[in-house]
């Protein structure tokens, strides 16, 4: 049999290349911030400012500008990798007896397997341990998941106007981008109706209506009336994954070429600044003892003067006292 190779200096090529590959991915991770750091000094800036700019401590500076020195000369900087792991707690005995008692009750879980063997096999397992040891037989295949456990369904974008979200760095977003928009259901003097909102992140500016249903239908009349409204060009909105925001409330947003952004599901923090601004309405409005209305078009107008109360007489500490409007008629003259 003929073994076949290449010439020796082939693999001391390979080696050599690899070598570099792994220095130059190392050279563009710390390189830039130095160079950048280097160029504001030459500028005659301040380190404060410098730090500032750049994003990066003084000592993390020197820091990164030693890993340079030591790549110039080819030496790979030593792992971060912790050199001694923990070994697990449990062996193959503990294995087993998770998985007998996971394959007969199929539907439980870390919490109701754990009682078990600690009550019939006098066991000392915590709940966590046995999770550990479920997670393993899963990956493993030796379990599967329960036919009865909710599935978890993606929605898919890849049709349809609405898109999915993605992180954002609120610290660059302007007036009118994302701004949020959701529902709530309110009853108030025997009348039952469902409070839509928008709220607009940097002035705070709410804009409210009441419908007695929370259908596509009413989010498109009330989307429309609030590009009809708002004091600022709607540039996107936010929405949660509610059957209100699809249909006629998606068709609207592609004819008037508004980008729809879509939550992931359970995910109400995202649009925390409309779910505090239904609290406060909830609060200051619907629970105001003053409050006769006793039909939906009687609490639209009492709405409407509620609403112009927040945005033109409520000052905001994240605002500085300022009112919304306050904020947006400095904001525009700015621009102007």
């Amino acid at each position: 049999m003929q073994i076949i190779g290449l010439h020796k200096n082939v693999y001391k090529l390979y080696a050599w290349a690899r070598t570099q590959e792994c220095l130059d991915v190392y050279r563009i991770k710390y390189e830039g911030q130095v160079r950048q750091w280097d160029d504001l000094r030459t500028e005659g800036v301040s380190l404060s400012k410098c730090a500032e700019f750049v994003g990066i401590s003084r000592a993390t500076y020197y820091r990164h500008k030693r890993i340079l020195k030591v790549l110039a000369q080819a030496i790979i900087p030593p792992s971060k990798a912790p050199k001694r792991c923990n070994k697990s707690q449990w062996g193959e005995a503990e294995k087993q007896l998770v998985l007998e008692a996971r394959r007969d009750n199929e539907t439980y879980g870390k919490e109701k397997i754990g009682a078990i063997l600690r009550r019939d096999k006098k066991q000392t397992m915590s709940d966590s341990t046995v999770g550990r040891i479920l997670s393993f037989l899963r990956k493993k295949g030796l379990i599967t998941r329960s036919r009865s456990a909710p599935q978890k369904r993606k929605r898919n974008f890849s049709k349809g106007h609405a898109k999915g979200w993605k992180y954002r760095d609120y610290k660059d977003i302007v007036v009118g981008e994302r701004v949020q928009i959701d529902h709530m259901t309110a009853t108030k003097n025997g009348v039952t109706c469902k409070h839509f909102q928008a709220w607009e992140r940097c002035s705070k500016h709410i804009h409210a209506q009441v419908y007695s249903n929370a259908t596509a239908r009413s989010a498109k009349r009330f989307l429309q009336e609030l590009v009809e409204i708002a004091p600022y060009k709607i540039i996107s909105i936010q929405v949660d994954g509610g059957s209100e925001f699809m249909a006629d409330f998606e068709t609207a947003c592609e004819q008037m070429e508004i980008p729809l952004i879509v939550l992931p599901p359970a995910r109400p923090k995202y649009n925390g600044g409309v779910e505090r601004g239904n609290r406060t309405f909830r609060e200051e409005f619907y629970a105001c003892r003053d409050l006769i209305a006793d039909s939906i078009g009687a609490m639209r107008f009492e709405l409407r003067k509620a609403v112009n109360k927040y945005n033109t007489f409520r000052p905001h500490h994240a605002l500085k006292g300022k009112t919304p409007m306050e904020y947006i008629r400095i904001t525009q003259a700015k621009v102007v």
